[in-house]
């Protein structure tokens, strides 16, 4: 919210001219999607695994068969892709 107010002051400080040169004001103002936007699901959120969400820790727990611990430690070590993750914690 902040930063929109922001934004208006700094379209609001600028020349008729200036204006004309800049992006659609109410492009800067749109609010943009978070990395992990609970509406938007498929394909790319499907391969990563987000280990500050619970409901998350715990599903991909299960799917592996492994504890919420090994799971952490797993994605601390190879990364949050989910295949680099399987795959490290079937040479456990």
């Amino acid at each position: 919210m902040e930063a929109q107010r922001i934004r208006v002051k700094v379209i609001q400080a600028l020349s008729a001219a200036e204006r004309r040169q800049q992006p659609d004001p109410h492009d800067w103002l749109k609010e943009h999607a978070m990395a992990d936007d609970k509406t938007k699901v498929g394909g790319q959120d499907r391969k990563r695994i987000n280990v500050s969400e619970d409901y998350e820790v715990q599903d991909w727990s299960r799917t592996f068969g492994v504890s919420e611990a090994d799971l952490r430690r797993a994605v601390a070590e190879v990364g949050d892709n989910a295949d680099d993750v399987r795959d490290f914690l079937g040479k456990k």
